[in-house]
This record gives structure tokens, sequence and C-alpha cells, in this order.
């Protein structure tokens, strides 16, 4: 146990309590994933490398089929409650329509290879049905049958060797025969979504432990940070340009494509003004220092992606898939051509990229819309098919990340309308469409065509333009199936009505209505809570969420109604049932449509040239005493805070930030198994 403990008089003084411990009673967050196979075969090997599984008629099964799921690509200190076996079944002609075939499971070691020849073979006899290894699932294949679904017996998979399931399906019954897509054979176009997969259920920690618990994962729905609580609200903001030595321009696709957040700290991504390798991702501390740069061949095409290892995502204009490690200066973990990567499926982006929770990879390009499994595998787990004419939106996913969803626009000149479309995200099934009822989204010769918003399972959020929208569609998810939309409706002319929405802890969904910060809400006849007092915003502004319900708004640009530009300017709003304004932050120079936050609770957004820091000089509470801290939560005050008779828990995970200084009475005292860190300095 390290206790370091000390009074302090600093503008920025953290105390870090390090997480080391779960509570098991914390899981409660329902997410599914897929994993793909690292093996499948049919032993002996088909000829056409489909699966199969065939008794003789005597019931001597001659072929049965294997599998190895690698389980490491798990996020971590999750816990897994169902897992299910899909394997997609190859049309046969001579099935009678009376005719059934039962297919069951067993689990294995992981000895065997797939590269043996015969069922003969030592390292297979664990695939025989014994008293001890009985099946684990079973299904039964009919005539129509395209897929079955066989649910693993959890009892039999409490210990998993290496975290490496390996299954043998079989079938004993006499001269029946079953063939199955492989992974090799589902590669052809058409085919992706018959790949064999593992479906896991799983449970989250809502307070996960992550060296950086204010990243926000799906970012391309809303840039919101729904596991990030605060005590209380800025009143009085501090502006702070951090200096730019190497004059380094910034760089990326908006709205944040130029500016991230890892361990509490911007990651930007710059250009330099002359040079042979220009191009750099680059991270600061809170002075503007730089602590590592790393060169990368091109300017970032979409948004960072950072997944809870600390792996950055980078996809550059070059359409290079390049993945570093954050943990180790930069360092690159691996850098392939989108092609590669896909199988020749895709070529490059032209939209936002997706990170799913389970580190998915969501990719839309004009050659259609790809899952790719997580790093390292990132093997393609489905596609969507786009038709001539049509373009697809970035991906956004439901809370548990069973549904995906996107806008698909009809680009043919003259009839520009976009739809929602929403996938089964196991294997990229269209569940269902909406009718037509979107916009065009174009711009000139361009499409500019926004993510959905998904409110928790219940609801997608959807404008009918990118930053020129008058309508926002809300749509509800029932079963496998889209509600007809409630539309909100600016009555205003097109560019100037409702901004894309961001969603906070709580399920609230923000944005801008006619100029003013909103709030969906049922109970209204319109469905909007407006905030009459709220500043002049421009329905094109970027807002950013966390759990307490904080509201931070990014305004590049407002055009009064004498068509005179105010001032650039980030705004915060508090909301508990009602709203409040907490402080206006004026930006004397060029915004880019940027606004990042930090787990301390630093706004963070960018000129071309400079970063700018948007820290408390005045808070809410100006001294608090604590007497328990909560987990993933900063407390800050404006000048002192003490702590006082209670004990801190392995299991929080909390920053206290305060103006003035750091106060420990009696009865105050650290459990064994945390780290207690006092730090001073920005």
């Amino acid at each position: 146990m390290s206790q370091r403990y000390s009074y302090l008089k600093h503008i920025s003084t953290f105390l870090f309590v390090i997480l080391a411990a779960i509570s098991n009673d914390l899981l409660s967050q329902t997410r599914y994933t897929v994993v793909l196979p690292e093996v499948d075969t049919a032993i002996p090997q088909r000829d056409d490398n489909n699966l199969e599984v065939f008794a003789d008629n005597s019931g001597n099964e001659t072929t049965k089929s294997f599998f190895k799921f690698d389980l490491n690509h798990l996020p971590q200190f999750t816990k897994a409650n169902r897992y299910d076996v899909r394997l997609y079944t190859v049309p046969n002609e001579n099935t009678s329509d009376f005719s059934t075939h039962t297919i069951t499971v067993l689990k294995g070691p992981n000895t065997w290879t797939g590269k043996e020849t015969s069922l003969s073979s030592s390292v297979l006899s664990w695939a025989i049905k014994t008293n001890t290894n009985k099946p684990i699932g079973r299904d039964v294949v009919k005539k129509n049958s395209t897929s079955i679904n066989m649910k693993l017996n959890p009892k039999a998979l409490t210990s998993i060797p290496d975290q490496v399931l390996s299954l043998a399906a079989r079938s004993p019954e006499e001269g029946k025969k079953t063939s199955f897509y492989s992974s090799i054979t589902s590669q052809n176009p058409g085919l992706f979504s018959k790949k064999p997969k593992l479906i896991v259920q799983y449970e989250v920690d809502p307070f996960p432990f992550r060296s950086d618990w204010a990243q926000p994962f799906s970012n391309a729905q809303h840039d919101s940070y729904l596991n990030w609580s605060t005590n209380t609200t800025i009143t009085q903001p501090s502006v702070r340009v951090l200096p730019n030595a190497s004059k380094d321009l910034l760089v990326g696709g908006d709205p944040t494509g130029a500016i991230a957040i890892y361990k509490n700290q911007p990651v930007i991504f710059t250009q330099a003004a002359s040079g042979n390798t220009p191009f750099k991702v680059k991270q600061l501390n809170a002075r503007g220092d730089v602590l590592w740069s790393q060169a990368v061949d091109n300017i970032i095409k979409s948004r960072p992606l950072i997944d809870e290892q600390g792996r950055l995502y980078y996809i550059s204009a070059s359409n290079v898939l390049t993945v570093l490690d954050l943990n180790n200066a930069g360092a690159i973990l691996c850098s392939k051509p989108l092609s590669e990567v896909t199988n020749n499926q895709i070529t490059s982006i032209n939209n936002d990229a997706t990170l799913g929770y389970d580190g998915t990879l969501y990719l839309t390009s004009v050659e259609g819309t790809v899952a790719l499994s997580a790093y390292p595998q990132l093997k393609l787990r489905w596609k969507y098919e786009q038709k001539t004419n049509e373009r697809n939106g970035p991906v956004s996913l439901s809370q548990d990340e069973s549904k995906a969803f996107f806008i698909n626009v009809n680009t043919k000149s003259g009839q520009e309308a976009g739809r929602l479309v929403m996938l089964d995200n196991t294997d990229g099934s269209v569940l269902d469409t909406s009718e037509l009822l979107l916009g065009g989204y174009k711009n000139g010769n361009n499409f500019y065509i926004p993510a959905p918003v998904t409110q928790k399972n219940e609801k997608v959020f959807v404008l009918n333009g990118y930053d020129n929208a008058n309508r926002l569609l809300v749509f509800g998810i029932k079963s496998e199936s889209l509600t007809s939309p409630e539309t909100i409706r600016s009555g205003q002319s097109i560019n100037t009505g409702i901004s894309q929405p961001a969603i906070d802890g709580d399920g609230n969904v923000f944005f801008v209505f006619n100029k003013k910060i909103a709030r969906y809400d049922t109970k209204e006849a319109n469905h909007v809570q407006v905030f009459a007092d709220s500043e002049v915003l421009d329905n094109a502004s970027i807002i950013v969420t966390d759990k307490s319900s904080n509201i931070y708004v990014s305004n590049p640009y407002v055009v009064n109604n004498t068509l005179t530009k105010t001032p650039m300017r980030v705004v915060g709003f508090t909301y508990d049932k009602k709203f409040a304004h907490s402080f206006t932050a004026p930006i004397n120079t060029n915004i880019r449509k940027s606004l990042v936050l930090a787990p301390d609770g630093t706004l963070y957004t960018i000129t071309a040239n400079n970063v700018i820091a948007i820290t408390a000089k005045e808070l809410k509470e100006r001294d608090i005493t604590l007497s328990r801290l909560n987990t993933n939560t900063v407390y800050r005050a404006t000048n002192t805070i003490t702590l006082t008779n209670f004990k801190v828990l392995p299991t929080v995970h909390t920053i206290l930030y305060s103006g003035a200084g750091m106060g420990l009475k009696p009865g105050f005292s650290v459990s064994k198994g945390a780290s207690l860190t006092f730090k001073t300095g920005n």
C-alpha cells in the first residue's frame, strides 16, 4: 500500500485513488459481442472447405467439424453469462420436408490444430460422447433451416483454458449429413454474414477499471461521457491557450478529428509547415508540453477512436489503418491499407468510423459498410452491400450493441432522400428500415450524413440535415422493428433549427432548438423542453455531457438578427429537472468545431494552431468536506477539500481537484490494496 499524505496549496491539486478490485454487485450493463473462430474446419476436410457433420448408415461418424474461439479479445473485467454457437446451413435439396437432424456440440482441450486429417487422431479423442464428456449444446436442422443456434451450457464453461474455447460439432444419426458455411467459404461476397460465430452475452461493470474511465465508446453517436460524474459545476471559467512551440498545424476531420483525451491529457494530430514527414500524433500535458510524438503516413480522415486498452485507431487520408499504443509513446502496433484489412471489400472510408465497447470497428465506404472484429484479429464480421446511387452514414449502436444503425441515402440527382436502417449486429442482417423520411444531406457535390443517436436500447434520434436540420425524428425500437417516428419540428427555415443531440449518463437527450439549449421530453406537447434563458446558440454547435447532466456547448459561430457575428465561445449548463446557466467562456480566436472533456473536468477545444484549455476559476462549491468517495467521480472546490472519518476502499477510483489545498482529518484512512497519490501542478 502506498500512502503519501500532505497538505497542498496550488491552483491544481489532484488526488488519485486507484481502483484495485471490482465489486461483483456492480455488474449490470448487458452487452453482446461476436467472436469469430480462429480455426474452423471439417475433419476430414472437404474439397469445398465447407463444414460438415455426417454419420454413415450404421451410425459411425465419418465427418465432424471443429472450432477454436479465442475469448482473450473480450473487454476487461466483464462477466460472460451466455454463449451461443451459430452455424449457417448450406442448402441441401435432398433433405426431406419431414426430416430433422440433431446437431450437438462437445467441449474439449486445445491440443488439436485443425490440420488433422482423420477422426482417429489421438488429439481428437475428446470429440466422442462419454459419461464425462457430454454435449453442452444442441439444435435441430430442418428442411427450411438457414441457420442453427446452440445455447451452450454455462456450467460447462466455468473454466476455459487460456480463454480459448475448443468445440466439436457432431451428429451420430444414421445416414444423415448436414453442411455449414465455413469462414473460408463465407469470405465470398454475399456470404460474409454466414461465418460461424460465438455470440457472447456479457455484463459490464458500470465503473470499469480502465486507465481513462472518461473515454467514451461508440463515439460516432455523441461525445458524451456516460461514466463521468462530478459534485459541482463551473461558475467562472479560465481560458488558457497552450503554447505550440513547434508551430505545427492541428489537422483532422471535424468535429473531433484533431483532438482526443487519454489519461486525462490531450492527444492531437498535426501537420508540419514543411518537411518530409509532416503528419504526427502527439500527446500533451496540461501545460502544453509534448510528452511524445509519433509520425504517421497522412492526415487523419476519421475522428480518432481509443479502446479500453489505450489503443488509438488512426485512419488516414491514404486509407491506411494504423493502431498505436498510447501507453507506449504511440508505438505503432500495426499499419495496413484498408483493402488488405478488409480483404478488398472496401478500399477507403467516406465517413467517421465507430468503435464498439467490445472493440468491433465499423467502417463506412462507397463500397458499403463493414464490421471488423476486435484487434488484433480484425476479421470481417459482416458487410452491408450498398446499391448503385446509395451512400451510408456512420454507424451507431444500441447500448447493448446487439443492433447497428445508420442513415442510407438515395443519391440519385433530384431524388435525394434518406432512410434509417437497423441491422442485427451479430451478422449484419437487416431487421428493419424506415420509409424515405429523411433529408438528402447533399451540399454541392458532397453528401454530409449525420450519425443516428441512440438512447439506451429504446429510441433512435435522427436529423434530416447535417448542421442544417429543421426536423428531428425519434424512432422507437420495438424488438426487431422500428416504430413510426415522432417528429420534432423547429418551425424555421433550413439551417436555423436543431443540432445533433447528445445523451448524458441518465439518458437525458439534449440539443439546440431554435438557438436555445433544450431537452427531449415526452411530457411536453412538442417533446421539447426549452431553456428560455439560454444564450443564443447555433444549431451547428457541438454538445458534450457527463453523467451528472453538465452540458457543455462549443459554439464556433453565431449569427444574430443583425447578421453580425457574436464572439465564439464555450457555454456551460446544468440540468436537474430544470436548466440553469453555468458559465460562458469567450474565445477570442477562430475555434474549430471541436470540444472534448477530460476526467478532471478540463474542456479542450482547438484552433488551426493551438489547443485551448478551459478550466474552473470559480466553482459552485468553494469549500467541501467529504465523508465518502464515489467511484468514477471528480470532486472539485474553488478553495479546499477536507477528507474526514472514512476509509478509502480499493474499489474506488476518484479525482479530487482543489484550488487552494487538501485537508485530512482524524478518522480518514486508506484500506489495504488502495494507492493514494497527491499530485500538484497543471
